[in-house]
This record gives structure tokens, sequence and C-alpha cells, in this order.
């Protein structure tokens, strides 16, 4: 921040948008300040201010202003002089704070979590700081640590939970060791602090916490989490597994998997006017939508939002989080593709392929277009948008582009890249079980199929994502190269071996919902 700072506040408020203290009631000029220091700095003269304490603000107030370089090195100078164990706990944690954020800023990631660690360690009592740290710390890839200092922050302050940004909890549960001990207690913290994520729920996480306990013989545990849950596909992995049947009545209403379609859509239209800014509840309200099959609502909806960006002054977005656009174009393509309009869900979809994802290539709608190009048979186009995914991603990712590849070879009659498709989507089926399955399943591999999903049923950690996979829901009129996958789906659940291996740990349910919002 550039231009005129009121206040002279240290830059403490990166994440969570605490109010920021003051250090001084004067207006501060940051441009005259900032060039002060640049010509000291040339000139390897001392900085205009000679006594420590106005040293020390003026670096702070640097930092406050964005001169990074020059507030980095007047912290450092300020940390390092014998006279900063001479203050206050309290000005201690807040200049090393400052000094961690400024170097954050920096890309010093690993500096910025030393700085951190000391501050903390001065005076353990801020939670932007812990917040800090636990992202710092996940930057680093060192999983248990941030995740143990979330718990701390979580514990502390639970009241600050819709504060922190949703997605660094989500990769620090999903990357955590699926039945830890650190995994449980990260997720039994977040639901005695009572989180409901800005009202939007979150019941995976419940139903995680709810599968951990039953499997740890924790009934009473697992009841309480299982009363949070309420979205249609949480409630259909209750009803299909038979961990569940002491506490899940599957004939009661607050288990009707139709009714909680309906209950969610009228959810994120009450989220929507609430918070009509956000253009992340809009893609989840046009997700509900197409769950529902509410087709021609969920293309009326998008068509409406996306004309609203494409309205609006270029200087002034609709939205506040403009990231979310390209999934309403790529639900708008599933709108069209299960109304019967193909060549117009198709044009859709590549617009969507050719915008920007969190800054960078478009992996997931590049993906998604290959994918919807080997439904309709056309090989080519369909490696190209594969190839163009690139390699940046995810082992989900990777394993969504390798099955992508393995239609493609199958379609032109590729048995080098058939094989060599297979052979990665075999090594790395963790990554995606049923994708692997539905690998087999396209290339006419009944038996392997049928040998893998015993083999996941039998499976405690597996076992509830193939169930899911099992389950019948409502699906779109198949396009020409699904009709033999889907044939061989229903196929191999009919046998014998897997009918009598799904009736041992669950159920095969139908559902009047669609359960994957995917353009096959």
């Amino acid at each position: 921040m550039r231009g005129k700072l009121v206040g002279a506040s240290i830059a403490l408020s990166l994440v969570m948008g605490f109010s920021p203290t003051a250090y001084a009631d004067a207006e501060v000029d940051c441009e005259h300040l900032g060039a002060l220091a640049v010509a000291a700095e040339r000139a390897r003269k001392p900085f205009l201010f000679r006594t420590y304490d106005q040293r020390r603000l003026v670096a702070l107030t640097l930092a406050e202003c964005a001169y990074r370089k020059e507030a980095d090195r007047a912290l450092s100078a300020a940390i390092e002089d014998p006279r900063f164990a001479r203050l206050s706990v309290d000005d201690q944690r807040r200049t090393l704070s400052a000094a961690g954020s400024n170097a954050w800023r920096l890309d010093q990631t690993q500096r910025a979590l030393e700085l951190y660690r000391r501050a903390i360690a001065t005076d353990p009592g801020d939670p932007d700081d812990w917040y800090m740290l636990s992202n710092l710390e996940r930057m680093r890839e060192d999983h248990e640590a941030a995740t143990r200092s979330l718990i701390h922050l979580i514990e502390h302050w639970p009241e600050l939970l819709d504060n922190l940004d949703d997605s660094h909890i989500f990769q620090l549960i999903y990357r955590l060791e699926p039945r830890s001990q650190l995994r449980l207690d990260l997720l039994q913290a977040l639901l005695d602090a009572n989180w409901w994520r800005k009202g939007q729920g979150v019941s995976a996480i419940w139903y995680e916490l709810a599968l951990m306990r039953m499997d740890r013989g924790e009934t009473d545990a697992a009841r309480v989490a299982i009363r949070r849950i309420s979205t249609p596909m949480e409630l259909v992995k209750l009803r299909a597994d038979k961990r569940f049947d002491a506490i899940v009545d599957c004939s009661a209403s607050d288990y009707d998997v139709e009714n909680a379609a309906t209950r969610e859509v009228d959810l994120y239209r009450s989220l929507v006017d609430t918070r009509p800014d956000s253009l992340e509840l809009s893609m989840y309200l046009s997700y509900a939508l197409l769950t529902a099959g509410r087709f021609e609502e969920a293309l009326a909806y998008s068509n409406r939002v996306l004309a609203s960006i494409a309205e609006a002054p270029a200087d002034r977005a609709p939205y506040r989080d403009m990231g979310y656009e390209v999934w309403l174009m790529n639900n708008r393509a599933i709108a069209l593709r299960r109304l019967g309009r193909f060549d117009e869900a198709l044009l859709e979809l590549q617009r969507a392929s050719r915008y920007k994802e969190g800054g960078a290539g478009n992996v997931s709608q590049a993906l998604n277009l290959g994918s919807y190009y080997t439904s309709l048979g056309r090989a080519d186009e369909a490696l190209a948008a594969a190839a163009r995914a690139g390699d940046d991603m995810t082992g989900y990712g990777r394993m969504t582009q390798t099955f992508v590849q393995l239609r493609g070879a199958l379609l032109k009659d590729d048995a080098d890249g058939t094989g060599r498709a297979l052979a990665y989507l075999r090594e790395h089926r963790k990554d995606a079980q049923e994708i692997y399955l539905d690998a087999l399943l396209v290339s006419a591999r009944l038996d392997e199929a049928e040998s893998a999903l015993l083999e996941l049923l039998a499976s405690p950690t597996e076992r509830s994502g193939v169930l899911e996979w099992l389950q019948i829901f409502r699906v779109a009129e198949p396009l020409p190269e699904d009709r033999a996958w889907r044939a061989r789906k229903a196929e191999l659940i009919a046998r014998k071996p897997v009918q009598d291996a799904v009736a041992r740990v669950g159920r095969i349910g139908r559902y009047d919902i669609y359960g994957v919002n995917e353009m096959q």
C-alpha cells in the first residue's frame, strides 16, 4: 500500500482481517518515507531517524507501506540490535511478526517461518501469528506441524474460524494420513468449534469424522458428527455402508436423499441472496441445481450470472471472487449436454478451457473437454486437450488425464498408447481408485475390474468410495462412446461375487439425483 498511510500501523492483518495497531497518529506519506529509505541505502548512510525506537517504528511503517526490501533491511537491523531484548514482550512479538509477514511477501518462506516461530515463542497470544505459521508450514510441506498449529488456533480462537481460508483447512485434511490420530484431532477440533463454513456446512468433513469414529467403535461420537450431515451425496454414503446401520435409520426423513437435494438448492439460493457478491456461492447453486436434475434452471441461472459478468464495466467486477467464472461456464456446458444440446455444450466447454484457472493454465476444463471429446469419439481432439492440460497437477488430475489418453488410444487402436496408459493407471491407482475401475471397464477387462472391486470392498479405508461408485443415480442419455462402458459396469455389478461382496459390507440403492456432475 503506497501513498498516504494514516496511523503508521504495522502489517499484521495479512489474511484474517484483524485491525492493525497504530504506532502513531500522524498521517504518513509512504512515498516520501520510502524515498528517504531508498536514498539512504544508495548513499550507504544511516537513515534519517537516530534513536533505536524511531528506527524500529520506521521499519514497521516501511513494511506497512509495502517498501519490502527496505523494510526487510530495517526490520532485520532492529531485531539484531541488542536493544531489541529490552523491548516489551508485545513489541518484540509485533516486530518479529511484521518481519515475518514482510519476508513472506518477499517469497522468503523459510525465513518467514523462522520469524513467526520466534514471534510465537515470545508471545503465543496472537491468532494471526498461528495462522501464518500454519500456512508457512504447509508451504514447506510439513503438514503435521501445520495441522498442529491450526488445531491450536481453532481451540483457542474458535470464533475466528470463518475468517480462515477454507482451502488451507481442506488441503491439510486431505494431505494427512486418512486414519491418523492427527487427522482425527483436526476434524474433532473443527466440530467442537461448531464450524459451519459461513452457513454452507461441511458435510463431507463430518462424514469423514463419523467414519473414523465408527471404525474405532466410538458410536456416540459418530452419532454427533452424523447430525451435522445434510448434503445428498454424504447421505447416500451413510445409507450405502453397513458400518452405519446401528445409528442410521434409512427410512427417516433426515436421510431422504432427494429431499436433501431440494434443501441444498434452497440453502444456496438463500446464501446467494445474503451474499450476492460471492461468485463461489453462485457456482455451488448451479451444482445443486444440476444434482437435483433441474437443468433448465441451472442453464438459466448460469446464463444470468455469466451475462452479469460480461456486461459489467471493465473496472468494476460484479463479484469479489471472479476466479469461479470458469466453473459457471463448465456447469452451463453440463446443463446443455443433459438437455441434448451437444454442440452448444462443446462450444461452451471449449471456451471455458481457454480461461485461466487460479492465474495459470486451465487444467480442469482442458481435461473435462478431453473427456467430452472421447465420449463423442473424437480421439485426436481429446488427446490434444489432455496434452494442453500440461503436467502441473495433482495425482487425481494426472489419473484423469491418463484416463483421457487411454480412451483416445483405444479409439485409435493404439496398442502401445493403451498399454502405457493402463500401466500408469494401475501403478497410481491409489490416487483415484474409481478412475482405475472405469479404465478397466472401457478397455473391456471385466475380470480384472472384478478383482479390483472385490479388493476395494474388502478394504475399510477404500470401501466408502467404491460403495458410492456402485450406487445407481440418474444419468443422461449416453453419448456414442459411453454406451459400452456403461453396459460393462452394469454387467460387473450383476456378477454374483460382486453382489455377495457388496451384501457383506453395504448395499446398492437407486436415487433420483445425479451423483456426478460431469459431461458423461
